[in-house]
Order: C-alpha cells, then structure tokens, then sequence
C-alpha cells in the first residue's frame, strides 16, 4: 500500500551554481518554472528533487540563486546538497566538478514517489506528456523513453507555460530517436541529409522508422529502415504520381524474400510485393483524385539478428524519385519496374557477393571448404582483392558468425535527459554505475541493465515531447561539439565509457537476460547524512 502523501512522480536532476554550459541559472530557472507550471496546470502530484552537488563556496546555493512562486503545490520541491568535501574523494575531482550519475543517484536514493524519473535541468514538457503522467497511466515493469527534441536558447523564462511551449515548437534544431539524431526543418520534419537517398528539392522526407545515411564506396548512400518507415510528401512535381524505389534486402531477411507493403495514414494497403533481389519498384501515390501525402513502408523479413548491429536490416533503400505513374488497370499501386540490362547484371552479382559473405560467417551448415573459401574472398576485399594481393583483413569481425548475438536495440539517444520507471526498479539495479569518469554512455548502461532486469523498455511516443534547450558547445555532447567536447575530457585525463565497452555489456546481458549490477548496497551515498531543504508546496522562499 502506497503510504498517504506519497508524490506519483520523483523528478530527480543534478546541477551547481557554476554557469556550465552558459546561463545556467536561465536554463534552471526556465525548468522549474515550467515544471512547477505543468503541475499546476494538470494536477501532477510530484515532488522535483535538486542535488546541489560541490557548490562553489563563493557563489549562493542553488535554492537562494533561484526564484519561486507563491506557491508550488502540488509540487514540493526538496534541494539536497553534496558537500565539496565529498566531492573531493573522487580522484578526477579537479577536473570534473559534477559528478553527474551519482549526484542523480542521491536524489534517486532519497527520492519518495511511486514512480522516478531522472532528468536534466534544461528540460521542458509538452503538455500531452504531462498530462499522461497525471492521468496516473504509469506502469511497474516498464523503462519509459521519449524522443528528446532540441530547441534554440532563446525560451521566454518567465513565460506562461503556453508561451514556452509555443517557443519550443516553432524553434526546432534536431530530434534525438532511437534510429539517431537528425536535423529538422522550420515546421519540425527531418531533413535531408548531403547526400541522401533523394533530391533535396524532392519534397520528400523521412520520418520515423528510417536510419541515418550511410555510404559505401561501390553502392554509394543508402538508408536502413525498421520494419515501419515513414515516408511525407510536402511537394511533388504535376506530372507525376508515383514514387521510385531502389530497395535491397538486407542481413536480417538471411535467404529468405522480404515481403513489402505500402499502407496509408490510416493503415489502409495501398500495394504490396517480395522482393528477393536488389530492384527498382514504383509506388502509385494516386488515389481517385487526391494524391497520397503521408504513407509508410512495412517490411515482414526474417528479423535475424546481425553481428555486432543491434538494428534488425531487413531492408535498405538507394533511392526514392519520382517516375511518371504507369498504372496497370486494377493492379497493385506498389509494383516492380523495369531495370536495364547493366542494372540486373549489379543487382545480380552484388547478391552473390551477400551469399559469400553470408557463407564466411557461419559456424555450419555450408561445406568447410566452401567456407574457407568464402572467408578468403572476405579477407582478400572481393574480386579486386584477389587480383591485386590486398587488402586483407585480419580482424575476425569480418566474418563473425551469424548467431552471434548484437545487444538489443534500445532507445538510448539522449536517454540522461528522460529514463523513468517505478521506484522499485531503480532500487533493484542499484540506479546508474557509480564510475570515477565523465557520464557518457553510463546512462545506456542503465538502461540495458532495467531492460535485462524486469522493467523492458518502452517508448512513449509523438505528440509526447521532451524539449531541450540548447546549451554551450562541448559543455555537454551535441553532434557539432562531440570532437571538442572529448578533446577537452582527454586534456583533462579524464576516462569515459567507450560504446565498444558499453556493447560487450549490452551484449551479455542479453545473453544471460540479467542484468550487471555495477554498485554495492550503500549506492547514493546512502550511509551519508546530507544537508536537506525543502521548499514546501504551499510556501516560497524570497
């Protein structure tokens, strides 16, 4: 039984009166109004914990540094200070003055409500997630992720909450999914990349379901897809009504054809066909009078696992163009179109390359020798390898075997500014790993730990946002301060968590469906007595 007065939610973030990342008090102040405001608007009982971790001496606490309201009800609102003293026995305490996933752990530890999330102090909420959260919808037994969506600096900090929202969708810089990060467009859809697989005056853009481009040097860009990729059309030119495809199945679909199908907004089918080979396919967006605007492509394949790819990759896409629309009456709106000749001889060989490589990376079933050749064929670089006398690879994930297990995949794009799940949970995993080294990628520990420990993830999805306000470049990681920001830990000697390392865990944990436990019992700092403020609900503190 839940104890009366017990809060739904626990917000725990971490922070110090030390301007990280430029106008951090902006940024601060900006969250808690928002916070505070959001409660109040939609009747969340929560209480908001602050760890004020190493404050700096000469600089006030970070519950004085900030302004509140009249009152904060049904919010309270707790501040729990580390001591420098405490920080200090850290041995990258010189350089690091935050020590992120601990001080969160501290709040973790401490924190009273039925269900926690751990956040960051730059977040904002869109009504539609917080209104779920008031409704009580929560359930034990689930990791809950969200896309994070980035906006510009600018948000108004004593603004209504309507007025900050307002600021944050006509602002977009970039999303941040499960299939990575992608710039967006002024009305917030994803834009192409340079290159991508079509035109940037196309008026054609991919949603979600769609990995970011990628190259190779023979086959040139390329998309993977899920097994639902979303496709918009904003523009199209008057003379056509049909889409080309250049698709190809991929590892995951193994020997098997991958089954395609084209349905619309509403789920209707639209076409469907197997593909067994690389080929050109054309999509009909006609219908009647009206032209299709938004549909998505779902592919039923195998969905076998790839070796050291947690992504399933039944399905690529080269190109998407628009074609004249040559409708066969009463056919599919989703059919082969012809390829030349030079066009059947690629797709032809490139699947022979597929099954050789396929063929050097089982442990059975094909003949030694037949494999042993196939392996040399991969060592070599293919036909030109063997010609010429190189390159050879020695590495042996050249041809890993297939039932080698990848981590699953989960959302852990941005996962430190959004992973919540029931009390008991966090408990049960000890929260983060408490590492002597910047935060990087020990969030993503968590969250493949709580997925492999009893609480699976699960997504919540648009209209549900997080917003997140744009902070200085290499104060914290975004695509553009990614190289200064880890020139700067490297200056410093201090360590973070690789992704190979993070995958080698990821991987087992899989295998053993359990997940590690990185902390000893007393995590959070749980035998230290820490100095603890509150700001009742109903109170404020001038």
């Amino acid at each position: 039984m839940t104890p009366v007065g017990t809060p739904y939610l626990s917000v725990v973030a971490t922070a110090r009166n030390d301007n990280h990342g430029g106008d951090l008090l902006g940024r601060m102040q900006t969250f808690v109004n928002s916070w505070i405001g959001q409660c109040q608007k939609h009747g969340l009982a929560s209480e908001l914990i602050l760890v004020d971790w190493n404050p700096p001496q000469d600089k006030p606490p970070l519950i004085d540094a900030l302004q509140w309201p009249p009152s904060t009800a049904p919010c309270t609102v707790r501040f729990i200070q580390v001591p420098p003293e405490i920080h200090r026995r850290y041995q990258h305490a010189d350089a690091m003055p935050l020590y992120q996933m601990i001080a969160k752990n501290v709040g973790i530890r401490r924190s009273r409500g039925r269900f926690v999330l751990a956040t960051n102090i730059d977040i904002l909420f869109s009504d539609e997630l917080v209104r779920f959260l008031a409704e009580g919808r929560l359930e034990p037994g689930h990791l809950y992720r969200i896309d994070r969506h980035d906006v510009m600096s600018e948000v108004p900090v004593h603004g209504s909450v309507e007025e900050q929202l307002t600021y944050c969708e006509n602002h977009l810089i970039r999303v941040n999914t499960r299939e990575g990060t992608f710039n967006l467009t002024p009305d917030g859809r994803r834009a192409l990349s340079d290159p991508d697989i079509a035109g940037r005056d196309s008026g054609i853009s991919f949603g979600p379901g769609w990995f970011a481009t990628e190259h190779d040097p023979l086959r040139g860009t390329f998309r993977w897809m899920s097994n639902d990729a979303e496709v918009s059309i904003t523009s199209r030119p008057s003379s056509s009504s049909a889409l080309i495809l250049d698709l190809e199945p991929g590892p995951s679909a193994g020997t098997e054809p991958v089954q395609v199908q084209a349905l619309d907004i509403d789920g209707r089918l639209l076409g469907e066909l197997t593909l067994r080979t690389r080929a050109e396919v054309e999509l009909d967006l006609s219908l009647g009078d009206d032209i299709i605007r938004d549909f998505r492509l779902r592919i039923l394949g195998q969905d076998l696992p790839v070796p050291y790819d947690p992504r399933v990759l039944n399905l690529r896409a080269f190109r998407c163009d628009w074609a004249p629309a040559v409708r066969a009456a009463g056919g599919s709106r989703l059919r082969y179109k012809s390829a030349g000749i030079a066009y059947r001889i690629f797709s032809f060989w490139a699947a022979v390359v597929l099954s050789i490589r396929r063929v050097a990376a089982e442990k059975s079933g094909a003949p030694l020798v037949n494999r042993r050749l196939a392996q040399m064929f991969v060592r070599a670089g293919g036909v030109r390898g063997l010609l010429t006398g190189g390159p050879r690879h020695s590495d042996p994930s050249a041809f890993v075997a297939a039932s080698e297990l990848p981590p699953v995949l989960l959302h852990t794009n941005a996962c430190g500014d959004f992973t919540m799940m029931a009390r008991e949970h966090w408990f049960d995993i000890r929260g983060y790993a408490e590492f002597d080294m910047y935060s990087f990628n020990v969030d993503s520990a968590l969250c493949y730990a709580a997925h492999h420990g009893g609480a699976p993830e699960q997504v919540l999805r648009d209209p549900m946002r997080i917003y997140h306000i744009e902070h200085g470049t290499g104060s914290g990681w975004t695509p553009q301060g990614q190289a200064q920001l880890f020139e700067r830990l490297r200056a410093n000697g201090i360590p973070w968590l690789e992704f190979r390392e993070l995958a080698v865990w990821a991987t087992q944990m899989r295998r053993s469906n359990a997940p590690m436990i990185f902390n000893p019992e007393n995590w959070g700092l749980a035998g230290l007595a820490l100095n603890e403020m509150s700001l009742p609900a109903g109170t404020s503190r001038q």
